[in-house]
């Protein structure tokens, strides 16, 4: 059955570009902070262990504070809709993590590239906007498929320019990001559906829970292919720290927040941002000048954002 619950006008509020631009600024670092944490002593296990474990506590902790249950839109999840979410955190959420983490192992070993790992994440747009339209019941208007379009073409050619990418030798790695994209883009469009329900806050919390029970079970299961080893510096935990406060704790809060009403075919646009945003830090941090291919593709990105954010957004329905 399905009834409609209007969360959204037909105008959304601008805010709402410059939230998601923000989120998507933040997310971008979460690369080069994993490969830190390994470089300084983290098993990409270990990594997502500490990460998730960390958020799935301190969630639970502050949603027993009412102040938090407020500003969130707290709605408590009916008994079967926890489970569910429990099960998408664990089956989905927390298998999706690790194997990109997994991926960033492969980069050091020569069997994957972040350059088309880049490309790959860049499809999440496709795959997220085609689950939308047969679970979510979202219209893919004629302007949607072109910012998402757009998005992916505009991250490609950020990420390799106007030629194929190189595959040879990266089939593994490539895969396994690949993998990681489709389970994740799988887990956010169930997720927003328990949301416009409910409260995203309350789907994240059973959510990270049960990704932080994977993170315990995985290494258990397969010891050989998930050892854990933590870092044993100060330095080493710093970049952990900004995966769970920064590009965790607040960064899908405010997410889950915005899935409440917010279509998603009109939200994983701002993906595209971050190959340019990418190649920003590959400069500041790396003395990588940004070329043709990175201005290039961030113009068709700019377009594709006031493709996907301008104009009128359909309202978003409760599905049960």
């Amino acid at each position: 059955m399905c009834h409609s619950n209007t969360l959204q006008t037909a105008n959304p509020p601008r805010h709402i570009f410059g939230i998601v631009c923000l989120l998507n600024v933040l997310w971008t670092p979460v690369n080069f902070m994993v490969s830190a944490a390994t470089n300084r002593g983290f098993s990409p296990a270990a990594v997502g262990l500490a990460r998730w474990t960390s958020l799935a506590l301190m969630m639970l902790l502050l949603l027993r504070s009412s102040w938090f249950r407020k500003i969130t839109g707290h709605v408590a999840l009916t008994k079967r809709d926890w489970w569910k979410c429990f099960g998408i955190g664990f089956f989905l959420f927390g298998p999706s993590h690790m194997l990109f983490y997994l991926s960033m192992g492969l980069v050091k070993q020569g069997l994957a590239s972040e350059v088309e790992g880049t490309v790959i994440l860049s499809t999440a747009p496709i795959f997220t906007g085609l689950l939308s339209y047969f679970v979510l019941h979202e219209r893919l208007s004629a302007r949607r498929v072109a910012a998402i379009a757009l998005s992916f073409v505009g991250a490609y050619i950020v990420a390799v320019g106007f030629a194929f990418p190189s595959l040879v030798g990266h089939a593994k790695g490539n895969l396994t990001f690949g993998l990681g994209v489709m389970l994740e883009c799988l887990m956010g469009v169930i997720a927003a559906r328990i949301s416009r329900r409910s409260s995203g806050v309350s789907v994240l919390s059973a959510q990270m829970l049960g990704g932080g029970v994977s993170f315990w079970v995985m290494p258990l299961l397969l010891p050989s292919v998930l050892p854990i080893t933590f870092g044993t510096s100060f330095e080493a935990y710093l970049p952990v720290l900004y995966l769970i406060f920064i590009s965790g704790l607040i960064t899908f809060t405010i997410w889950y927040r915005i899935v409440e009403s917010v279509p998603l075919t009109q939200l994983v646009v701002g993906i595209a941002l971050q190959p340019p945003l990418a190649a920003l830090i590959g400069w500041v941090f790396k003395g990588e000048l940004p070329g043709r291919n990175a201005v290039i593709g961030g113009c068709v990105i700019m377009l594709a954002l006031a493709l996907g954010f301008l104009g009128k957004t359909e309202k978003v329905e409760a599905i049960d």
